[in-house]
């Protein structure tokens, strides 16, 4: 295991994040789904799929993955996973279409510590594939939910 480096961040990168630390550090957003009595966003350790990265405003945009399909989900297209790191190519993978998580570059290294992958060996999915990236990120305007800032209390 290894902290990434910001080279590292890329569209296509899997990375496993501690949202505790995202939360404590501030700036990050979420469109997760959140009611009176619910919050949909993930929390604890977690991996995600950076959909794009923005190096002028240095964030990211990314979707937390599961192991389990749930609604509103949909697997991840096995062919395109690179990385055989604890069961990354042999486990089916979902995503939510309706949670889209804005991170900051900074914050995305600082809570990677537990990513199991190393400096050059770390998971992907469609790396160099724009298409199939933009259509992950093309859900977030699709989210009847408004990107809000989560934070160590949280969600504000």
């Amino acid at each position: 295991m290894s902290q990434l480096e910001i080279t590292e961040i890329v569209p296509g990168l899997v990375v496993r994040l501690d949202t505790a630390q995202l939360r404590t550090l501030g700036g990050s957003q979420t469109n997760a789904q959140r009611s009176e009595t619910e919050d949909r966003a993930v929390s604890a350790v977690h991996d995600f799929c950076v959909v794009s990265v923005d190096a002028t405003k240095e964030h990211c945009v990314a979707i937390p993955l599961f192991a389990r399909s749930s609604p509103g989900s949909a697997p991840l297209e096995a062919k395109k996973q690179w990385g055989n790191i604890e069961g990354w190519l042999t486990e089916t993978v979902h995503y939510s279409r309706w949670q889209h998580w804005r991170m900051p570059l900074a914050s995305v290294v600082a809570t990677s510590g537990d990513d199991p992958g190393a400096v050059g060996a770390r998971r992907s999915y469609a790396a160099g594939d724009a298409d199939t990236l933009q259509d992950l990120l093309n859900w977030a305007s699709r989210n009847r939910c408004e990107f809000r800032d989560v934070t160590a209390q949280g969600t504000a």
